[in-house]
């Protein structure tokens, strides 16, 4: 049955891409021919991932499915090795078409890295099913789970290669990417099955950003008018420009400080009260790493905890200070997730990987939270 489900799964990308492509606008140009060669070329880079990553593991001596190697070990080789190999050598398949000028637009970049994702999804699937046959129901939620993750962050990454003068940015955007991809499959691969729980707000924000990310065009949107609805606008990204400028509205420090501030109380009372309620409940926090239903409610109670955190200090910040945007609340949460994360490198650096994988949810949901402050103020 899990060879049913695996071949499935595989199938599920390219099925994906291939609605994309009968989305496509009459300004975006992806003949078919060169749509199955894209994922074939695809396939074969994932071959090449597999085989370039087993050699890795051989040198440095780690065992992904958890049986040798230190976490701190494996958190490293997803977020160093792994994930940039895969996304550099998606890069390669893409990048003769960035040189042809083929990549006309972003919307235009973003559906033939989608076929070439779909590809290297597709023959990634497969060949991690070879690779052991013996794949439990759990393997195959994990895979599944994966599938946003190649979609999204490539797709971003593919966005800003087609987007004229916007492409010298795409260095850092890639590195971006290629790091936060890392994070993602080693909080849903290499630790216990308990870390599903983590992951499932991630999933949901990575499969949100995909359908944003392979959005339909506006056909009757004119040349230099953007949808006030899309996060990679142009017109989006100016308007933030204007706001970290002398020009517009001048961001307030002091309540990015402040908020800082905001942000770890709110936390430690959330937790303090997920800890509280889990005692009333009887709930054994120590059982936290452990399998089943014993270790299952104090991880579900915590991260329940920790994003109601973020929801609020968004809230309150956005309200205290009377901001007209969410930036200031947005810059406050960004500086507390570097914070943690520092704090993380020091006391325990294996959950940086995994602070750094749950950082775009929580960072969303305070913008969320300042939203509805706005709304409200």
């Amino acid at each position: 049955m899990t060879t049913v489900a695996v071949a499935l799964l595989a199938l599920l990308p390219l099925a994906f891409a291939a609605w994309l492509w009968m989305q496509r606008s009459a300004r975006t140009t992806l003949p078919w021919r060169r749509g199955v060669l894209l994922a074939a070329l695809g396939a074969l880079a994932a071959g090449g991932a597999t085989w370039l990553e087993a050699k890795a593991l051989t040198w440095t001596g780690l065992d992904l499915a958890g049986a040798g190697g230190p976490a701190l070990g494996l958190s490293l080789f997803s977020l160093l090795v792994a994930a940039p190999l895969e996304e550099a050598l998606k890069v390669a398949v893409a990048w003769p078409l960035y040189l042809s000028r083929r990549l006309t637009s972003g919307r235009n970049a973003a559906l033939h890295i989608a076929a070439i994702v779909a590809g290297f999804a597709c023959a990634d699937t497969i060949v991690w099913h070879v690779m052991d046959s013996e794949r439990t129901w759990t393997d195959v939620v994990r895979l599944g789970l994966a599938l946003p993750g190649h979609f999204f962050f490539s797709g971003v990454w593919g966005y800003f290669l087609g987007l004229e003068r916007r492409d010298r940015y795409f260095g850092v955007i890639w590195m971006i990417c290629a790091a936060l991809r890392g994070a993602y499959e080693h909080l849903i691969f290499d630790r216990s099955a308990l870390f599903l729980v983590v992951a499932l707000p991630v999933v949901a924000l990575l499969a949100f950003g995909t359908l944003l990310v392979f959005r339909k065009e506006d056909r009757t949107s004119t040349k230099g008018r953007s949808s006030s609805h899309s996060l990679l606008d142009r017109t989006n990204v100016a308007s933030v420009r204007r706001a970290l400028s002398r020009h517009g509205r001048p961001v307030m420090i002091h309540w990015i400080l402040l908020g800082v501030l905001v942000t770890f109380g709110v936390t430690l009372v959330f937790l303090a009260i997920a800890v509280y309620l889990g005692h009333s409940w009887g709930i054994d926090f120590s059982l936290a790493d452990e399998d089943g239903l014993a270790g299952l409610l104090p991880v579900l109670l915590l991260v329940t905890a920790l994003l109601l955190a973020f929801a609020c200090s968004g809230y309150l910040i956005a309200r205290a200070s009377g901001v007209a945007s969410v930036l200031e609340p947005a810059w406050a949460t960004g500086a507390t997730i570097l914070v943690v994360l520092g704090v993380f490198s020091v006391t325990e650096p294996s959950a940086v990987v995994i602070a750094l994988a749950i950082a775009p949810v929580g960072l969303t949901l305070a913008c969320v939270g300042a939203w509805l402050g706005l709304e409200r103020a």
